[in-house]
């Protein structure tokens, strides 16, 4: 006599699966509640209701919104209500018990009052049964049950209840699951996978959705768009993923704001440094202040000179005889009268302190290397030592008053080396050393050095240059070594891989958004491809699945 009116969205049982020779997933020629859909993993996602709705009367405690604070944290205790039916009743109405799957409508929970205004209807609470079974109450003398008790949750939008959810806000119109055998009027509302279509002229029988000619995808809402929080996680994934793709921009990790010391290269690491390749090493290609002037590579080799006075040893050649009276020709040749600044300078000759013949052995050599010193007896206005032990001239010293260059991630300034020896280091990095990583190459050399580009390499490269190749895929970046162009990195860094367009392994291969035409079907065949349908397998006995 008493409780509420109970709208029954009777589960038929799952769809018509598509013709398939995986024994797990049968064909039935009719649905019916008890079938499985899949076999494998026990499920029933493609479920069929009826279109009709069935009302029953039924009864259930309300209960406050409290709040239940257990050992295992705070719960809401009434997401879960238990409703009570007359069995016979149920059983007339219905044609059978209410069971697992089926989705009851709570025509008294209806929310008039939306918090969107521009919701054209009220909100409908479902609910959906997960169990059941005769109520303890129910019994009675004659200990026979005569009521149904059923646990109820809130519906959740996921692929089960799609068949309820997918109907649209106005039915006066609507029509149901698309049937192969009826002819559809034009102006009226089917549904078909999970979306609703609406007939533009009359549909014959077999012609079904998306064709453009016949359909047309219905503009207004369904129950999903308004019950569903679906569109709104979407919101919030996609403004985390912009949000992501602002922090980093690119895969891998940025190395310009590094500055790469002088290392050992491939052949070095191949023949006589075997074991040191990316390592720092001393600088080459040493040359004089004057244009023109000896390098290490044909006149002399690169020894260091330590002072007392300096934290760190300084850069010397040493060198023959024979050059050292081509530099004596060669500063004689200088005309000093046209210089502004007129700094004399003290040439001597010193000595390093003697080599270490074995290591651990204590023993040396009997004298040490002799080089030539220039040292100024004026003012010290450079050069600088750089964090490899490297030099620049006084001019590109910014804390002097006749500094006009400009201040680059090249040069990491210092002045705890000895300035006594004039030279400058000219040698590029022959490698990324310890930057070289996953993704990290952006296609530019290291610490800023100019690059050229092209489909062809340069005719007349000198040491030490670079070049991006940009005919290849991803485009390679090579080095000058006097001899051959050494790949030293690729311009492999791209964007993170939230779209198709970019060149990460997320968007080509995972996010592939290409089809496949097949010759043999005419359809086109997506290249993104669930593992479920990669992976099934066939029978010896049956051909290959399509």
């Amino acid at each position: 006599m008493g409780g509420t009116d109970l709208y029954i969205h009777k589960y038929m049982g799952p769809s018509a699966q598509t013709p398939s020779a995986d024994y797990t997933q049968p064909q039935y020629v009719s649905p019916d509640p008890t079938q499985i859909q899949d076999l494998l993993f026990l499920e029933n996602r493609d479920r069929v209701y009826d279109p009709n709705i069935y009302r029953l009367r039924g009864h259930y405690s309300v209960q406050n919104l409290d709040f239940d604070l257990s050992q295992f944290g705070l719960f809401l205790n009434n997401d879960i209500i238990f409703i009570a039916v007359h069995y016979n009743d149920m059983i007339d109405i219905i044609g059978r018990k209410l069971m697992v799957g089926d989705v009851l409508e709570l025509p008294h929970l209806l929310d008039y009052n939306p918090l969107k205004e521009s919701i054209p209807v009220a909100l409908k609470r479902f609910y959906s049964i997960t169990d059941a079974n005769f109520a303890s109450e129910g019994f009675s003398q004659t200990w026979y049950p005569h009521l149904w008790r059923i646990k109820c949750e809130p519906l959740v939008d996921s692929e089960e209840f799609s068949n309820i959810l997918k109907e649209p806000i106005n039915k006066d119109n609507y029509l149901g699951d698309w049937d192969p055998t009826k002819v559809y009027p034009p102006g009226y509302v089917i549904s078909y996978g999970d979306k609703n279509y609406i007939s533009k002229i009359e549909v014959p029988v077999g012609i079904y959705p998306p064709n453009e000619t016949y359909w047309e995808l219905d503009p207004n809402q369904n129950l999903k768009d308004i019950l569903s929080t679906y569109n709104k996680n979407l919101d919030v994934n996609n403004a985390q993923l912009e949000e992501a793709k602002r922090i980093v921009p690119k895969a891998g990790y940025n190395n310009k704001d590094l500055y790469v010391v002088p290392t050992y290269g491939i052949y070095e690491s191949n023949n006589t440094l075997s074991g040191k390749l990316n390592q720092p090493a001393p600088p080459i290609n040493v040359v004089t202040y004057s244009g023109g002037a000896p390098n290490t590579g044909s006149y002399g080799t690169v020894v260091y000179m330590r002072n007392p006075k300096y934290k760190n040893p300084s850069a010397g050649i040493k060198v023959s005889k024979e050059l050292l009276k081509s530099i004596w020709d060669m500063t004689a040749d200088m005309d000093f009268t046209k210089m502004d600044i007129h700094v004399q300078t003290n040439m001597e000759v010193m000595e390093s302190a003697p080599a270490v013949l074995k290591e651990g052995s204590g023993s040396r050599s009997l004298e040490g290397n002799k080089v030539l010193s220039v040292m100024s007896l004026g003012p010290v206005t450079g050069p600088y030592g750089t964090a490899d032990n490297t030099y620049a001239t006084a001019d590109a010293d910014p804390t002097q008053p006749g500094f006009t260059g400009t201040i680059s991630t090249q040069m990491d300034w210092r002045a705890d080396c000895d300035p006594a020896y004039q030279y400058i280091s000219r040698a590029s990095p022959r490698s990324f050393g310890y930057e070289a990583g996953y993704l990290s190459g952006d296609g530019t050399a290291p610490n800023g050095y100019p690059s050229g580009a092209g489909i062809a390499f340069p005719q007349n490269p000198q040491v030490g240059d670079y070049f991006l190749r940009i005919d290849y895929m991803p485009q390679i970046l090579y080095r000058w070594d006097g001899k051959l162009w050494i790949r030293i990195s690729t311009n492999v860094r791209t964007d993170t891989g939230f779209t198709a367009d970019d060149q990460a392994q997320k968007s080509q291969f995972i996010n592939n958004e290409a089809e496949i035409y097949n010759n043999n079907t005419g359809n086109l065949i997506p290249s993104a491809q669930p593992l479920s349908s990669i992976l099934q397998l066939a029978p010896d006995n049956l051909p290959p699945l399509p």
